[in-house]
């Protein structure tokens, strides 16, 4: 068996074994468990940093001020915080979104007020409740567990993003991810949807 390293922007290697036995949904298993572990060895502090900037740079952003309706998610664990940028569009009148999973697919729905609108859904994460207003948004930011320079992602391994990217190829896709979760190229198959852009503390990745 035959394995090659993958070296992210940190320099650390992760190894993925290219033989004519391993599937890409067995190499993307063993990325998942890496990285989650990596991330999760990120102190509150270190998370709280690190957010900061990343949710800096997509302020900056010409797409994200462009947009009117911008889709945020509910961060779980160690996930970049986007809290900030929430604050920020509702204290400028900006529409706010949050997903909401609705069988196997996931909408969008109006948030308000977070407090209020936002409910404990499946998998233990806040969604908008039902009452919300189902929208399309402009732009929208994917979390993640791991990325690549071209766009491509692995998350939790059940299916909604890439689902909702490819019935929504028109909106904006910002992938934001702490830098060292970004490797040259990881496995993907064709039912993986790609982001536009990815971007981390230390970079600005624009996808071709």
């Amino acid at each position: 068996m035959d394995g090659c390293g993958v070296r992210n922007a940190e320099g650390m290697t992760m190894h993925i074994y290219q033989d004519g036995t391993d599937s890409v949904y067995r190499r993307k298993q063993e990325l998942r468990r890496y990285m989650l572990n990596l991330r999760n060895s990120l102190s509150r502090a270190d998370i709280i940093g690190r957010s900061d900037i990343i949710q800096g740079r997509v302020l900056m952003m010409d797409e994200f001020n462009s947009s009117s309706i911008v889709g945020l998610y509910s961060p779980i664990g160690s996930e970049v915080d986007t809290s900030a940028l929430a604050r920020y569009l509702l204290e400028h009148g900006r529409v706010l979104a949050y997903p909401r999973i609705h069988g196997r697919e996931m909408i969008f729905a109006r948030v308000v007020d977070p407090v209020i609108d936002l409910t404990m859904g499946r998998y233990g994460i806040l969604e908008p409740s039902s009452a919300c207003e189902v929208v399309d948004p402009d732009l929208i930011l994917v979390p993640g567990l791991v990325w690549d320079e071209h766009g491509y992602r692995i998350g939790y391994g059940k299916g909604y993003y890439d689902r909702y990217i490819r019935t929504n190829p028109d909106a904006v896709r910002i992938g934001v991810a702490y830098d060292f979760q970004v490797l040259s190229s990881i496995p993907h198959s064709e039912e993986d949807a790609r982001v536009c852009v990815v971007l981390t503390e230390r970079r600005v990745i624009r996808v071709e």
